[in-house]
């Protein structure tokens, strides 16, 4: 058997299947949970053949992963507009507060625990968006005289990931008590630092 007959031909990862199949992974892991994140399912939800699936993908696995890589590509993208907006530190509370998809991180957030790869793209992504986040939050400290104590740049840049990620979380499973509240002090804090 020669070397070319070994190789697998796959599908173009950036065609528009390719990214249909992804959005049905995420649908189904949103909507269903990672469990139900199977070749079938996902080839059901992109109304294609479970075939189809393993051409652009070598694995199930390849295939979360994938989705995850763009999803988080997607989020650096977004945080990248944030820091270089008027008010940075609005833009990225903002962001959080509008495109966090709080059943979908939690489902990613299960997965890496059992994924290598996911586990990974989940360090490299909150490493680099935090040190981005804490760099732009510690420019506008400067800039307005606030000191780096009691919450340096670091903690606020966790603080608003954390908060944003549960209040997502609350209004998904329909728990609101307490939200405006947290919100209007959030903007308080924020109208202090920009």
């Amino acid at each position: 058997m020669t070397e070319m007959s070994k190789t697998r031909r796959m599908g173009s990862q950036d065609s528009a299947t390719s990214h249909a199949l992804l959005d049905a992974t995420e649908h189904v892991l949103r909507e269903e949970g990672y469990a139900a994140a199977t070749s079938r399912r996902i080839a059901e939800v992109a109304n294609t053949t479970q075939q189809l699936v393993y051409y652009y993908f070598k694995t199930i696995d390849e295939v979360l992963l994938a989705a995850y890589k763009r999803r988080i590509e997607r989020g650096l993208e977004r945080l990248m507009d944030d820091v270089t907006s008027g008010k940075p530190i609005h833009a990225i509370w903002s962001d959080y507060c509008d495109a966090t998809d709080a059943r979908l991180t939690f489902e990613y957030m299960a997965l890496a625990n059992r994924h290598a790869g996911i586990r990974a793209e989940t360090s490299r992504f909150l490493n680099t968006a935090r040190a981005l986040q804490a760099e732009t939050i510690s420019k506008a400290y400067d800039e307005k005289g606030i000191p780096h104590f009691p919450v340096a740049p670091a903690a606020m840049a966790f603080l608003i990931q954390a908060v944003t990620l549960l209040l997502c979380r609350e209004s998904d499973s329909g728990v609101t008590a307490g939200h405006d509240e947290i919100r209007a002090t959030v903007e308080w804090a924020l109208r202090k630092f920009e």
